[in-house]
Parts: structure tokens; sequence; C-alpha cells
């Protein structure tokens, strides 16, 4: 995949730290107002709004407690103004119970001037994750 802006690179920087296990890495880019709304209902236990970096590292940690990530592979990313949008897929297992888990993905990231996460949104299947985790 070909990366030409600032923004998009930082995004794909962030994937990788992900897969890395570098979460630091990504709370660094995060304002220190900041919003990331993770969709899913109350069966998903790292699905919620959580506001600054100190808050997201809580949903790093909610989300490594209940899923080992295999895979987060954005397929595309695009840019415009302030905005980036990526879309992929992700692959992994529930902790607790070694199922699989699978879903496409949507991830819009919101930047201000200095090119801070303002807003960020994770879109994914929710049902199937929630099916997967078994509560």
């Amino acid at each position: 995949m070909e990366v030409l802006t600032a923004q998009t690179e930082k995004v794909q920087k962030m994937y990788d730290a992900f897969i890395k296990g570098d979460i630091p890495f990504i709370l660094k880019q995060v304002d220190k107002e900041g919003v990331l709304e993770v969709m899913g209902s109350k069966e998903i236990p790292y699905a919620g709004i959580y506001h600054g970096p100190d808050d997201a590292k809580r949903f790093f940690e909610k989300l490594n407690e209940t899923m080992d990530t295999k895979e987060l592979v954005p397929d595309h990313l695009l840019e415009t103004g302030n905005i980036v949008i990526a879309t992929g897929q992700m692959k992994g297992v529930v902790r607790k119970n070694n199922k699989p888990v699978s879903s496409i993905w949507c991830h819009i990231f919101e930047f201000n001037d200095n090119g801070k996460v303002v807003h960020y949104r994770d879109c994914y299947d929710t049902l199937a994750v929630a099916k997967a985790i078994g509560k």
C-alpha cells in the first residue's frame, strides 16, 4: 500500500504499533481531549466511549484482556482534510473460550492542527464479536 499523506502515514504507523504491542506509541497520538468511540453492546467489555490518553489506555487493556488480535490489516486508507477513514479486516481469538472471531471494520480518525487524534470511531461486526465472547 502506498502512503502519500502525513495523517495517513501516522494511521498506518498506529496499526503497525498495535500489531507490535506498542500501545504507548498509539496513546501519544491521542489528544488530551480526544474521544474514542468503540461500538458494541454491554456484552463486549471494551465497547464504550473513552476520553483522553489515560482512558484510551483502559480501552486497550480491556481489549487485550478480551481478545488476542492476530491480524489487523488495513485494506484502504483515505485522507480528506483532517480525517482519515480506514477499512480493513481483523482476526482474533477470544481469550476466555478460544473462539475465533473475524470482522471487517471501518475506523475513522479525526486529527487536530497539531496532528493529534481528537476523535476516533471504531465500527465492526459487533454481533459476531458478542457471539464469540458468548456472554
